[in-house]
């Protein structure tokens, strides 16, 4: 999957091991009780390059359970196979604290919406994690996007040709 890397090695180990934790990730948890013959779901974390290539993960779908993905200092796992409930960790310090389990579908379809809450939870302090009080976190300033600078520029100067045009009067010409 393209704007993805595989997460192997230390880190991949220490969220395998914060999935035993969580009776729906772990070996042998909630789901495999019944039918232990369906442990066959690996952990599978990949680390997500931007807030837009994991917003687009997520509005793809239907994940195994046990697939993460890695975005900065936040994790998210699917803790339902093939749905759409994300257990969420930040890591401090290098160790894994979960604090939220979230569904992406909605919120996955509007990218603003979505950045918002990715950009809460990187800048949450753990005690705001901890607290669920990570979205009341407070964002440094964003840089404006391109995109936006462009847009800024061109309603500028639209305005400074409006007001350039009421001071000289209707029947000036240029």
């Amino acid at each position: 999957m393209e704007g993805f890397a595989p997460i192997t090695g230390e880190e991949h180990e220490l969220l395998v091991a914060k999935c035993q934790e969580n009776g729906w990730l772990k070996r042998g948890g909630y789901d495999w009780q019944d039918d232990p013959f369906m442990e066959e779901y690996p952990y599978e974390f990949s680390k997500a390059e931007s807030i837009e290539d994991l917003r687009n993960a997520f509005a793809r779908g239907n994940w195994a359970i046990r697939q993460g993905f890695v975005y900065e200092d936040l994790a998210f796992i699917q803790q339902v196979n093939g749905g759409d409930e994300w257990w969420t960790c930040k890591r401090f310090d290098g160790e894994w604290v979960d604090f939220e389990s979230w569904s992406f579908g909605r919120i996955s379809l509007d990218p603003a919406e979505f950045e918002d809450a990715m950009l809460h939870m990187r800048h949450a302090t753990k005690e705001e994690c901890t607290s669920l009080r990570y979205m009341d976190s407070k964002i440094p300033e964003r840089p404006q996007s391109l995109a936006d600078r462009a847009q800024g520029a061109i309603q500028a100067s639209a305005t400074l040709d409006s007001a350039t045009q009421h001071r000289q009067g209707p029947n000036h010409t240029r």
